[in-house]
């Protein structure tokens, strides 16, 4: 059962690499954004996507553990990354929209999530896979993982192109103010902003506690 899953999602997942490899090049070649349905490159995409990532999740699961490498504490700590992941992933679908999705038209979105990536499905999606391999702890799910992960990297940039022909000008825009995967400048902003925001300590207290740390060289213990 591993053997075949594993081989499955080999053939799949490099063939599909290889394809998306090819339209990121220069030149007409193109398989995503999938032109639409019914064409032969709309039934090879989904064919090889789906493919590959169904071999990488069950293997996840018929071969978990087969590596015994990864703590158990850490195994855990992966399978809550991907909980996490996989949430925030469903709440980018609901902000991308129905109408949005598959490569469809329907207008540009730049609200919710998407103030904070411009890709936000694979931006969780990546992270979803990373903790599975993690909690998985099996060297065949994280070989499809990895095949999975760049194949989500590659769609990314596939579908920049796209997306400016799609909404010239617009997109332009957007993506001068939203990173393609993570607005770290955003966070870190915010992260201050709320640091300042906190209730300064009383000088009472802070005089306090300053005489504790000269007197003990340890700091005092909030109640």
């Amino acid at each position: 059962m591993v053997t075949l899953l594993l081989a499955a999602g080999l053939a799949a997942g490099t063939l599909l690499v290889i394809l998306l490899l090819a339209t990121v090049a220069p030149g007409p070649f193109r398989i995503w954004p999938t032109p639409r349905d019914g064409t032969w490159q709309s039934q090879t995409f989904w064919f090889l996507f789906r493919t590959t990532n169904a071999a990488a999740l069950l293997l996840a699961v018929v071969d978990s553990g087969s590596l015994q490498l990864v703590p158990p504490a850490l195994r855990l700590a992966g399978l809550v990354v991907a909980g996490i992941s996989l949430t925030l992933y469903v709440r980018s679908l609901a902000s991308l929209g129905p109408p949005n999705t598959y490569c469809q038209r329907a207008g540009l979105v730049d609200r919710g999530i998407y103030r904070w990536t411009r890709n936000p499905q694979y931006a969780t999606a990546i992270p979803a896979y990373a903790g599975l391999a993690v909690a998985a702890d099996s060297g065949a799910a994280g070989l499809l993982v990895g095949l999975t992960i760049v194949a989500y990297l590659l769609m990314a940039f596939a579908e920049e192109p796209w997306l400016k022909a799609a909404y010239p000008g617009a997109y332009d825009r957007y993506a001068r103010r939203v990173p393609r995967f993570y607005n770290w400048r955003r966070t870190r902003a915010l992260l201050r902003l709320g640091r300042r925001r906190l209730p300064p300590l009383p000088r009472h207290r802070r005089a306090s506690r300053m005489r504790h740390l000269a007197a003990t060289g340890l700091p005092r213990k909030r109640r």
